[in-house]
C-alpha cells in the first residue's frame, strides 16, 4: 500500500490515475513471487534476506514446471497447482535437511548474521522497488495502458488464452497460433504468472500486466542483484543502500525490455540472471563472501535454473555466457592450489576433465538453444568501436551515457584486481561488451551467427544484458570508495565523546547521506531519456501504432455489440487480433505470425466474394466467423499486408454495418 501511494504521488506523467487501483494486483504479484520460494528457503535454513532474494527464482521454477505437469495430467491452471508444487519443493528441502543431518559427521559451522544486517539489505531492496516502480509507472502512465508494440499482439492474447484454456504449459501455449500444426515450445512462465495475478485479483488484463511488469522490474531484478553482490564482498551499510539506487540507474535494463518488443518473458528471465550467476560462483568457490555451503548451493541451483531457462531460453544462455569467466577462474585457481601444494600430476586430471566436460556441454547447448537462422535476421546498426564505447559508457544504441554508473564500474574493475578471485566479475562484463559489439557493430556472417544468433543477432536484447554484468561492478566500485570513508568516519566517531544515541545517529547519517548524494547523480539525463522513450509506446493516441483510440473504443464495445460466442475475422497487422485479449471475443488470428489453416486462408482472401468464390461458405461454417473488424490499413510496423477478403466491405450486400467509431467499423457477415 505504501508503494502504491508512492507511485500515486510521484508519477507525474500519470496525474489522472490513482495507482491505488492497481495495488491489489501488484500486491498479489509480489506475494506469488515471494511466498512459495521463501518458504523453501526457510526450510533450507538460509539467511532471511537470501531466502527472500532467491524466492522469485524458485517460484518461477515452480510455476514453469507445475504448469507443464498440470497440462499433461489434465489439471486446470490456478494457484492450487502452484501450492501443490510448493509443497513438493518443501518436501524435497526437508528431505535434504534430513539427509544432511545424517551424513554430516560434525555440525555444520554457521555464521550468524545480525538481523540488522538483513534489515539493511531489505532497505536497499525497498529503495530499489520505490525507484524502479516510479520509473515503470512513469513509462506506463496509467495501469490500464499497454505497450503499443509488435510482440504485444502475442503476449496479451497469450494471457487471455491461458485464462480461457486454464493451461499455462510452455509445451502447449503456442497452440494459440499454430493453426492445424502441432504446438512447439514457447516460454510461458510470464504468461502463467500474469494469469494467476489476474485470477486472484480480478484485475483487468492490462492492469494485471502492468502489475507484473512492476513486480519483475522493481522487485525481482534488484533482489537478484543484491543477492549476487552479497556473495562477492561484505558491503558497508551505505553501499547496500546505494546498490538499491544503482539497480535503477541503467537505461538498458529493465526499462529497455519494456520498451522494445515488448519482451516480457526476456524481462523475467534476465532479471533472475545475477542471482543464478552468483549461485554458480558459489558452487565453483568463486564467491568470497558467500556463507552457503556447496550442497545447499547445488540444490538451490537445481531449484532456480529451470525457472530461468523456461522463462526464456535467452536467460539461461545469457547466464552461461556470463559464467564463462567464472568457469575459467575456478579452473585456474584449482590449478594454482594444486601447484602450491605440490600435488601429484594425477590430481590435475579430474579438474581438467571436468573443465573440458563443462565446455563440451556449453558448446552443445550453444548450438542447440538458438532460434532458426531465418528468425535471427537483425543486422548491425553501427561500428564496433562505437558499440564498445557505448557499452562502456552504459549508453547503448544512442542512449545518453550514464556517467556516474560508468565511473563506478571502472572503480569496480580496479577493486576486482585487488581481489583476484573476483576478476571473473570484470570478465563477465567483457563478455557482455563483446557480444553487444558483435551484434550491433559487425555485418551478417557465419561467425556473427555463431556468437550472437542465440539472441537473434538482436543488439537490443544484448544491450539489455550489459547492466546484468555492469551493475555488480558498479556496486563493488561504490563499496570500494565508501569502505575507507566509512572506516575513517567510524574511527572518528569512536574517538569522539558522543553519547550512544548521538553516535548511533551519526552512523545512520553516514549510511544514508551517500545514497542521497548518489540518487541525483544517477537519475539524470540517461534515465529520464529512457523513461521518455519507453513512455511513447504506452500513450494511447488517435494514431497509436497498434491500437488507436477509436479502435480501443470499438473493442471496449464488443461485449455490447456481439454475442459471447462470436468469432471475428481480423487483420492482425492492424491490431484487430487484440479483440481477443481486450474484448474477450474469439478472433481468426491472435498474432501476426499465426500459422493459418486452409479455411482461414479462404476467409482472409475471399470472404467478401462469398457468392462467387468456391469454399467460402464451407470455411465460414468450419470457423464460425460471423463478424469482421475493419481497422483500416494502418499497421503496427507501417507495412502493407492487405487481407483482401476483409477489405472494402461498405457496399457488399453480404455484410451489415453494426457499428462505427470514426473510420473503424464492425460488420456482421450475413452471406451464405
Amino acid at each position: 500500500m505504501v508503494a502504491a501511494l508512492w507511485l500515486t504521488v510521484y508519477a507525474p506523467e500519470a496525474p489522472y490515475m490513482d495507482w491505488l487501483s492497481a495495488a491489489p494486483a501488484l500486491m498479489i504479484a509480489l506475494l506469488i513471487l515471494i511466498i512459495p520460494g521463501f518458504a523453501v528457503g526457510l526450510v533450507l535454513r538460509i539467511r532471511i534476506f537470501d531466502a527472500i532474494a532467491l524466492a522469485p527464482l524458485i517460484t518461477v521454477t515452480l510455476i514453469s514446471v507445475s504448469a507443464i505437469v498440470a497440462s499433461v495430467i489434465g489439471l486446470p491452471w490456478n494457484i492450487g497447482v502452484v501450492a501443490a508444487a510448493t509443497l513438493a519443493a518443501l518436501v524435497i528441502a526437508f528431505l535434504f535437511r534430513l539427509a544432511e543431518g545424517r551424513l554430516r559427521t560434525k555440525p555444520l559451522p554457521r555464521k550468524q548474521t545480525p538481523f540488522s544486517r538483513e534489515l539493511l539489505y531489505a532497505g536497499g531492496a525497498l529503495i530499489a522497488f520505490l525507484l524502479i516502480g516510479w520509473q515503470v509507472a512513469r513509462v506506463i502512465g496509467v495501469p490500464d495502458n499497454f505497450s503499443q508494440t509488435f510482440d504485444n499482439n502475442f503476449h496479451l492474447n497469450a494471457v487471455r488464452y491461458v485464462l480461457e484454456t486454464a493451461d499455462a504449459s510452455s509445451l502447449t501455449l503456442n497452440s494459440m497460433t499454430s493453426g492445424d500444426q502441432p504446438a512447439t515450445f514457447y516460454p510461458a512462465a510470464w504468461h502463467g504468472l500474469t494469469a494467476l495475478v489476474i485470477q486472484l485479483s480480478g484485475a483487468h488484463l492490462t492492469v494485471g500486466v502492468s502489475a507484473v511488469s512492476i513486480a519483475i522490474a522493481a522487485a525481482v531484478w534488484p533482489l537478484s542483484l543484491l543477492f549476487a553482490v552479497r556473495q562477492l564482498v561484505r558491503l558497508v551499510p551505505a553501499a547496500v543502500l546505494g546498490a538499491g539506487i544503482l539497480a535503477g540507474s541503467f537505461a538498458a535494463f529493465p526499462l529497455l525490455l519494456l520498451d522494445f518488443g515488448v519482451l516480457y518473458p526476456n524481462l523475467l528471465s534476465l532479471a533472475m540472471v545475477p542471482a543464478g550467476l552468483a549461485l554458480g560462483a558459489i558452487v565453483l568457490k568463486q564467491a568470497p563472501a558467500a556463507v552457503l555451503d556447496a550442497p545447499r548451493a547445488w540444490l538451490l541451483a537445481a531449484l532456480t535454473l529451470p525457472g530461468i531457462a523456461v522463462a526464456h531460453p535467452n536467460g539461461i544462455m545469457t547466464l552461461i555466457a556470463l559464467a564463462l569467466p567464472v568457469l575459467i577462474s575456478a579452473y585456474v585457481f584449482r590449478l594454482r592450489d594444486l601447484a602450491a601444494s605440490k600435488a601429484a600430476p594425477v590430481r590435475y586430471v579430474l579438474p581438467t576433465v571436468l573443465f573440458a566436460a563443462a565446455w563440451g556441454i556449453i558448446i552443445v547447448l550453444w548450438n542447440l538453444v538458438r532460434p532458426a537462422p531465418e528468425d535471427a535476421f537483425w543486422g548491425n546498426v553501427q561500428t564496433v568501436p562505437r558499440a564498445v564505447g557505448e557499452a562502456l559508457l552504459l549508453g547503448p544504441l544512442g542512449a545518453p551515457a550514464a556517467w556516474t554508473a560508468s565511473i563506478l564500474v571502472i572503480v569496480g574493475i580496479v577493486a576486482c584486481f585487488r581481489q583476484p578471485r573476483l576478476l571473473w566479475v570484470a570478465g563477465s562484463l567483457a563478455v557482455a561488451v563483446a557480444l553487444f559489439a558483435v551484434s550491433s557493430g559487425t555485418p551478417i556472417s557465419d561467425t556473427r551467427m555463431f556468437l550472437t544468433g542465440v539472441w537473434y543477432n538482436d543488439s537490443q536484447r544484448l544491450a539489455a544484458v550489459l547492466p546484468l554484468a555492469a551493475a555488480p561492478l558498479a556496486v563493488l566500485g561504490l563499496n570500494f570508495i565508501l569502505k575507507p570513508l566509512t572506516a575513517f568516519a567510524g574511527t572518528a566517531i569512536a574517538r569522539s565523546r558522543m553519547n550512544g544515541t548521538t553516535a548511533a545517529a551519526a552512523s545512520v547519517v553516514l549510511t544514508v547521506v551517500p545514497a542521497l548524494v548518489l540518487f541525483p547523480l544517477t537519475q539524470g539525463n540517461s534515465m529520464d531519456t529512457a523513461v521518455a522513450k519507453a513512455r511513447v509506446n504506452y500513450i494511447p493516441t488517435d494514431t497509436a501504432s497498434l491500437l488507436t483510440n477509436d479502435e480501443l473504443e470499438m473493442i471496449d464495445r464488443l461485449d455490447e455489440l456481439t454475442p459471447d460466442d462470436a468469432v471475428i475475422a481480423v487483420n492482425p497487422w492492424t491490431g484487430g487480433a487484440l479483440a481477443y485479449a481486450l474484448g474477450d471475443r474469439e478472433t481468426t488470428h491472435k498474432h501476426i505470425f499465426s500459422t493459418s489453416t486452409p479455411e482461414l486462408d479462404i476467409i482472409d482472401t475471399s470472404l467478401r466474394e462469398a457468392e462467387d468464390a468456391p469454399g467460402v461458405c464451407e470455411a465460414v461454417e468450419a470457423t464460425g466467423v460471423g463478424y469482421v473488424l475493419d481497422f483500416g490499413d494502418q499497421e503496427v510496423h507501417g507495412g502493407d499486408h492487405p487481407y483482401p477478403g476483409l477489405d472494402d466491405l461498405e457496399t457488399d450486400a453480404d455484410f451489415k454495418l453494426i457499428s462505427s467509431v470514426g473510420d473503424v467499423r464492425l460488420y456482421e457477415f450475413i452471406g451464405c
